[in-house]
């Protein structure tokens, strides 16, 4: 007989075989183990749901808990890193999921559903809020040439630019592998989190966090060079959203295999950002 229950520190090695399932050969056993680590300190003490067959994990529901700042009051997050479950248990996979339920007082985050992940999650009332990723290429234009900017890339120096709310987002991600710049321009100043990433063999810079998207916005084009230099990457991507009627040469919108989505009583999908998410943590 079967039952479901939360996934301790110590389940990490009787998990660990579901994991390698994922076929993700840039991950090793220590990097899936991050999922069953307590980063950010919160009071709750496991790391998602397993299912169980006689004491043997048949499946895994992987839960990433977090608080975050965001408009001034402290936020609840949890985000939904993995979804799997032995085949000939699959008629009993919904039971997992079902266990979001419980968490009425969270925002939950699911930002790499495969197709099944997906429809199941709306029935559980999940929304949309990402359906598209913006790449990047750097290319020289006219407006590169009126613009100007400068890039901090030293962690200890761009911890001195960062007030008491960045600073928590720093401290919270500085031990993954997470770039921590500082940007600044002839008007304005501001802090980019980002990953290098592989896609399809290609380097590129995905785009986590920025504080301020005006300004962001305005040297886009002479960023994504200096980025692209800076990093050794070829492409820069961020969600679609943030980027929405830019038109830059080269740059090109591409449909995610299925939309993110999330579930929330208090935030609105502007308030969502892949920080304390499986994306930052695993860095994929």
């Amino acid at each position: 007989m079967t039952v479901v229950r939360k996934a301790l520190v110590d389940d990490f090695d009787d998990t660990y075989p579901l994991l390698k399932k994922f076929n993700n050969s840039a991950l090793a056993k220590e990097d899936w183990k991050q999922l069953f680590i307590n980063h950010w300190k919160t009071d709750t003490d496991y790391y998602g749901y397993v299912l169980v067959d006689d004491k043997k994990v048949v499946g895994y529901l992987g839960m990433l808990f977090a608080i975050k700042v965001i408009q001034g009051e402290p936020h609840k997050l949890c985000n939904i890193s993995s979804w799997i479950v032995q085949k000939q248990y699959r008629n009993e996979s919904f039971a997992l999921l079902l266990q979001l339920l419980k968490l009425k007082t969270h925002t939950i985050t699911i930002f790499t559903p495969n197709k099944a992940t997906y429809l199941a999650s709306k029935k559980l009332g999940f929304i949309d809020f990402e359906t598209h990723s913006r790449v990047f290429i750097p290319f020289p234009t006219l407006k590169c040439l009126q613009t100007d900017c400068f890039i901090v890339e030293d962690k200890e120096e761009v911890k001195k630019f960062l007030n008491q709310k960045y600073l928590k987002i720093y401290n919270d991600h500085l031990s993954f592998n997470c770039i921590h710049l500082w940007v600044k321009t002839k008007t304005n100043n501001f802090y980019i989190i980002l990953t290098k990433v592989f896609k399809k063999g290609i380097p590129a810079a995905r785009i986590h966090f920025v504080s301020d998207l005006n300004s962001f916005k305005q040297i886009l084009e002479l960023l994504t060079i200096k980025l692209c230099l800076k990093l050794r990457v070829l492409i820069v991507i961020i969600d679609d959203r943030y980027v929405k009627n830019i038109n830059i040469p080269l740059s090109k919108r591409i449909k995610l295999p299925q939309p993110r989505v999330f579930k929330s009583e208090v935030l609105k999908s502007e308030d969502i950002d892949s920080l304390y998410s499986e994306l930052a943590v695993l860095n994929l």
